[in-house]
């Protein structure tokens, strides 16, 4: 791979999100975020929204979907029925009315009235919050990220990946998974960064005869370095060499199998 090559992973740390979550003060700009975060809803389908298209009481969401242009049922997450339910009395809205409709301080265009809200403006909301919650790389939170973030959570936390497909309203799993192979948490990296670290040597475990058909393993016996480099004892004692120093035993071990072998078979 060259040197232009790059990574198409998105690592997330869990702090962030909740950074996010946490920093808004505007209820509006609470529900923005849950409805991608909790909910995966896209931008267009954020801005969309209209009061009768919620059933706040049995907590269902009619979703008119952006891409094939269909309703969709889909259930309501119980912490965004909350904040839903409290806006309502807030602003006591009529049914026909936007659920995310801009703000009074915003100067709106005569053109604009009565319409739903752009969607620059949802993907700036979530890009400020970003940045005043002090996220390093606020530049690539949007919408669609907080939607990639709701599937990899549902799938870290063991949920059902047809429901997960039903909720993201794709045709195919695989285009489920496009999302969710995107994300990869801090956290998990830590804890996978701990465990080796812990336990460096559990590869002895394993069988000498098993280990010796290891390709890895020929690859490394075979390495032209080892073979010719006059360190190589050095290099086999540090203590960063611990792959070649659990090689060398190895092949050791078998040596001695093998000459006991003879031995028992004179």
């Amino acid at each position: 791979m060259g040197h232009r090559a790059t990574f198409r992973f998105i690592l997330l740390r869990q702090d962030d999100i909740d950074a996010i979550v946490e920093y808004p003060k505007i209820l509006r700009d609470q529900i923005i975020i849950d409805f991608s975060r909790l909910q995966g809803l896209r931008t267009h389908e954020v801005a969309t929204v209209r009061w009768s298209n919620l059933c706040l009481e049995n907590g269902f969401i009619n979703v008119l979907d952006s891409k094939k242009h269909v309703r969709v049922l889909l259930p309501l997450h119980w912490s965004l029925a909350e904040r839903l339910m409290a806006l309502k009395e807030e602003t006591s809205p009529s049914e026909d009315d936007w659920v995310i409709k801009p703000l009074r301080s915003v100067n709106v265009k005569k053109s604009a009235l009565g319409k739903p809200i752009s969607n620059d403006a949802i993907a700036d909301v979530v890009k400020w919050y970003a940045q005043k919650a002090g996220i390093f790389d606020w530049r690539r939170y949007n919408s669609t990220l907080l939607r990639a973030y709701f599937a990899a959570d549902w799938v870290r936390r063991k949920r059902s990946l047809k429901m997960l497909q039903y909720m993201m309203r794709h045709n195919s799993l695989s285009m489920t998974f496009r999302y969710v192979s995107k994300i990869l948490f801090w956290s998990e990296l830590q804890r996978e960064f701990n465990r080796v670290q812990q336990k460096p040597r559990r590869l002895k475990k394993l069988n000498v005869s098993e280990m010796l058909e290891n390709p890895v393993a020929k690859q490394c016996l075979r390495c032209p370095a080892v073979k010719v480099c006059k360190y190589a004892d050095e290099a086999v004692q540090s203590e960063w060499a611990e792959g070649c120093r659990f090689f060398r035993e190895i092949v050791e071990k078998a040596k001695q199998k093998k000459f006991q072998e003879v031995i028992k078979r004179d």
